[in-house]
């Protein structure tokens, strides 16, 4: 299944299940050998393969015990400066003030009508 992030939480909980399974198997690692490799309790892989939630944590030990978890790098790419950031040495940003002689300059401009 392909995700385009429009599915509920469900559905996605049981797609990470499936592929995690499958990550599983390809590795030919049974829930019990994962299970000691991640330090989760078997019941925790029986419940994300067949769907169920679990906890964040116990995600990450799993992802790490299959070699996956530099994965959620491209999940959750580091907030990058953009080029116009990076050319300015990333400043933050500030309001421009003009200076009071500036002000006053701009005091003599007429409509052209009050003549």
């Amino acid at each position: 299944m392909k995700i385009y992030g429009t599915e509920n939480t469900i559905t996605l909980t049981e797609e990470i299940g499936k592929r995690l399974r499958g990550m599983r198997v390809r590795a030919e690692l049974t829930q019990n050998e994962l299970a000691q490799r991640a330090g989760v309790p078997k019941a925790v892989i029986t419940r994300i393969e067949n769907g169920l939630p679990i906890r964040m944590d116990s995600l990450f030990e799993l992802m790490r015990a299959l070699g996956c978890l530099g994965n959620l790098q491209v999940l959750l790419p580091e907030d990058e400066p953009t080029a116009s950031e990076m050319l300015r040495g990333k400043k933050t940003r500030m309001r421009v003030r003009h200076s009071e002689q500036e002000n006053t300059k701009k005091g003599d401009w007429k409509w052209g009508d009050e003549v």
